[in-house]
């Protein structure tokens, strides 16, 4: 029992040491810390500057960006605005030239269409008779 205490007294002093010697490191660190050089300062500004700097340029190119995005959407209301201006007559020969090209291209599409359905058709059934012939 009486061990016990004595290592528990030990513990207990070991433990007020190393606090002190925290506190005393920590009260000098922070002297240190305050103890500010003009070099110190210098190189905080220019890193700040440097920084600003970039950050600036960033934001330049992006305003720029912006600027071309906005001009492209200016000519964009320009184009769409003279096509409102088209005439109704104007309109209407515009539509029935798209629909008499659909129905042209609709046609030769269906043609196409036919004449590679029957190309395989008659492929399969030559493969047919080959196959058939060769079998017996």
């Amino acid at each position: 029992m009486a061990i016990s205490i004595i290592i528990g007294e030990i513990l207990l002093v070991g433990v007020a040491i190393i606090t002190f010697i925290q506190f005393f490191e920590y009260l000098r660190e922070r002297k240190r810390s305050k103890e500010e050089t003009i070099q110190d300062r210098i190189q905080r500004l220019t890193t700040s500057l440097r920084e600003a700097t970039e950050l600036i340029g960033n934001i330049e190119s992006e305003i720029n960006g912006r600027s071309a995005l906005a001009d492209k959407l200016r000519s964009d209301v320009e184009t769409y605005s003279k096509i409102v201006q088209l005439k109704k007559p104007e309109v209407e020969a515009v539509a029935q030239l798209l629909r008499e090209e659909l129905k042209r291209e609709g046609r030769r599409s269906f043609w196409k269409g036919f004449a590679t359905n029957f190309v395989f058709f008659l492929l399969g059934a030559i493969a047919t008779g080959i196959i058939t012939f060769a079998t017996k």
